[in-house]
């Protein structure tokens, strides 16, 4: 229950923090943001704790990895932050963001990668899906009127890296019923959804960042709502 009580205060910090940030308010979004995020981490806390004695020290390496992750993306906000409040530094900002973002992504992967394990079809599959989403995401630049500049490098390999894990979770939440594997494993086909929203948040926020015309109050509203969306429950689907 505790970990339901921080994502449902996480929620109550959510909507008021996209109203002053759809205003443009500094200082009472900025700490709105920072408790939203502070809540899905004590999620993550919570939902840890809550695990069965028997099902916790298998479980350990991915409920650390998604605590690591979440970390890395709370700290990827903070330098994309800090684009907005010094503009003339900030493609080193935004680079840093991305950085964070990734890494935060390689600890997901590694998490899922150590409780489930990986075949080589697995990886196969999940690679092929990184490299479709990739060419998705080159073949629509134009059509989409984006212009990712000196960014396109960074956002292919990030690209390819969301194609993988999201390939890679679902793939894990259908395992072969060969060696009396269960049908389904809910954990990472929970974590799959979450991140399939994390991707429509970075959807919308490639269209704010590298678009034009799509800074308006309902794009911040739709990537925030993604983002920590995606982000709860992700945390949330250690209880699964």
């Amino acid at each position: 229950m505790l970990a339901i009580v921080m994502a449902i205060c996480g929620a109550c910090t959510l909507a008021p923090y996209i109203y002053f940030r759809a205003k443009r308010r500094g200082l009472p979004g900025i700490l709105l943001k920072i408790s939203t995020s502070v809540f899905f981490l004590l999620t993550t806390l919570a939902a840890t704790l809550r695990l069965p004695a028997e099902r916790l020290p298998g479980m350990l390496p991915l409920c650390a990895a998604i605590l690591a992750g979440q970390i890395l993306g709370l700290l990827g906000d903070f330098w994309l932050d800090m684009k907005d409040m010094y503009p003339q530094h900030k493609e080193p900002y935004m680079f840093a963001g991305f950085a964070s973002f990734i890494t935060g992504h390689l600890f997901f992967t590694a998490g899922l990668i150590a409780v489930y394990g990986m075949d080589l079809r697995t990886f196969l599959v999940s690679i092929g899906a990184g490299a479709a989403l990739l060419v998705i995401v080159l073949l629509t630049e134009k059509p989409m009127k984006l212009r990712y500049g000196k960014f396109k490098g960074i956002s292919a390999g990030y690209s390819v890296l969301f194609g993988f894990i999201i390939a890679l979770a679902f793939q894990m939440a259908f395992p072969s019923a060969q060696g009396g594997k269960p049908p389904m494993e809910m954990q990472p086909l929970v974590m799959g959804i979450g991140l399939v929203v994390f991707l429509l948040s970075d959807l919308v926020l490639s269209g704010t960042y590298f678009g034009e015309g799509k800074e308006r109050p309902i794009d911040y509203t739709l990537n925030y709502l993604f983002y920590y969306g995606a982000q709860f429950t992700i945390a949330l689907s250690l209880l699964a």
